[in-house]
């Protein structure tokens, strides 16, 4: 995951964010039909956090109907194909029910399923596409992206309701806005970022063409009315997955756990939290409308017996209020809290101990080449040169035509969130220490200052000046 995070970040950094996972309170359910109309796609998905595969989705033929009047399952699909209405995602199933695409620009998880482009037959993974591939786009020297994007320039103000163009809009770029991707008869038509179309064969699965201009092929396509996903939404509840209840005497699974444990649970909210050294479980699952809850991930520290707290979740029948009446099972996860011992000096000493391991830990930091299988810079210098080697054609046209440095370097993401915590300047590196040798990031926010100063040397680099690094050290000598 760590090194798939690595890649993904630098590639996309800026405001648009596209290899990010997107966070929302209301959750899609979608219905795709085959241009024939005789297949629907209905894909459910079952957490709050998009796009990704904890979902499920089910093909059924329009036509045939069970006992009790509802269409009868084609087949069914262990993940969900994420859309949302505004963001760039498509889903396209074919006309004889047995294919399926998805696109999307984003990207988020690992896993050979979290391509950019995935394409299934008979529900089973059959091929992927990156982006680079799909569309025959070279990253070094132009502009990737996946579907072409005009949203911000079409129209003069946007609401949930009411989107109206700008009078200078041009019949083309209205047309973009609706249709930069569609499916006709089993070809997928793809506009990319580059304003070039690519031609891809759903039955056979395969492109057939790319980088054909979207000027030259408009007037064949204007008058084609795309299919469009059907999308509802239902309200997710947010309820973590410390606070779900046993059915016959509602108690938390988090105090049960402790008395399984013979341990004593610490909120997140508790003003102890910070105090002592905490116990940690990793948990997430889907919990269905019968109370049965199926483990996606259990990962506990040493101190746990692991499979008797398993045994206990798989045993447990669950309240299910809370599930939405529109889905029959909910995906929970979050095990926001942990565990220590009722003694207060057993607790005591275990945070003693905690502590001189993380200085220790810290110390070995500052000497390793890398962390986490990603090469730590040792000086400003190589913070630039690798920087040159990781970012792409776009993301070095952007920070080239950027006029402050500033909207790259939030603490809430982006390229300075990520030289942070992949570059050890968040929990210690040999990067950081040459940064601190010279007193600069020991003030408050000075992980900040030490990633803004990077990205703006390395504007500088990208703009010519290929000494500037220079000037700055010496400017800021080793204390």
């Amino acid at each position: 995951m760590k090194k798939f995070y690595f890649y993904l970040v630098c590639l996309i950094f800026l405001s648009n964010n596209l290899f990010s996972q997107i966070s929302t309170e209301v959750v899609p359910i979608s219905e795709t039909y085959s241009s024939n109309g005789e297949y629907k796609l209905l894909s459910i998905s079952y957490d709050d956090e998009f796009p990704n595969l904890k979902g499920e989705s089910f093909v059924t033929y329009t036509q045939e109907y069970d006992s009790i009047g509802v269409r009868k399952n084609f087949y069914k699909i262990n993940r969900s194909f994420d859309v949302y209405e505004g963001h760039p995602f498509f889903v396209a199933i074919s006309n004889d029910g047995r294919k399926i695409i998805y696109l999307t620009n984003y990207l988020y998880e690992s896993g050979v399923e979290n391509k950019n482009i995935t394409y299934y037959v008979d529900g089973k993974l059959d091929k992927t596409f990156t982006t680079e591939e799909f569309i025959n786009c070279d990253k070094e020297k132009e502009k990737c992206e996946l579907f072409y994007d005009n949203q911000y320039q079409v129209y003069e103000g946007r609401s949930a309701t009411v989107k109206q163009y700008k009078k200078t809009v041009s019949e083309k770029e209205i047309y973009l806005s609706k249709s930069f991707v569609f499916n006709k008869n089993d070809t997928i038509y793809v506009v990319d970022g580059r304003k070039k179309v690519t031609l891809f064969d759903l039955d056979k699965g395969k492109v057939i063409d790319s980088k054909i201009d979207f000027d030259t092929i408009y007037p064949k396509i204007k008058n084609i009315e795309p299919f469009k996903s059907r999308i509802s939404y239902y309200k997710y509840p947010y309820k973590y997955v410390v606070d779900i209840q046993d059915l016959e005497n509602n108690e938390k699974l988090s105090e049960s756990i402790g008395k399984i444990s013979g341990l004593k649970f610490i909120s997140i909210n508790d003003s102890t939290f910070h105090k002592y050294k905490l116990f940690r479980i990793e948990l997430s699952g889907y919990l269905d409308r019968k109370g049965n809850f199926d483990i996606e991930k259990l990962e506990t520290d040493p101190t746990f017996d692991r499979k008797q707290i398993e045994n206990y979740i798989l045993k447990t029948k669950f309240k299910t209020d809370f599930i939405p009446r529109e889905v029959d099972k909910i995906y929970v996860s979050r095990f926001f809290g942990g565990y220590r011992n009722y003694d207060d000096k057993i607790a005591e000493q275990e945070t003693i101990k905690e502590k001189e391991r993380r200085k220790e830990e810290y110390k070995r930091r500052l000497t390793l080449e890398k962390i986490d299988e990603i090469y730590i810079p040792k000086n400003l210098y190589e913070s630039l040169t690798e920087l040159d080697r990781i970012l792409n054609f776009e993301n070095k046209k952007q920070l080239i035509d950027s006029k402050d440095s500033w909207q790259f370097n939030s603490h809430m993401g982006g390229l300075g969130m990520w030289i942070r915590n992949n570059w050890g300047i968040n929990g210690g590196s040999r990067l950081l220490k040459y940064f601190n040798d010279r007193n600069i990031g020991k003030e408050m926010f000075g992980n900040d200052e030490i990633s803004g100063v990077i990205i703006e040397q390395y504007i500088l680099w990208l703009k010519g000046n290929k000494n500037a690094w220079k000037k700055w050290e010496k400017q800021n000598p080793k204390k």
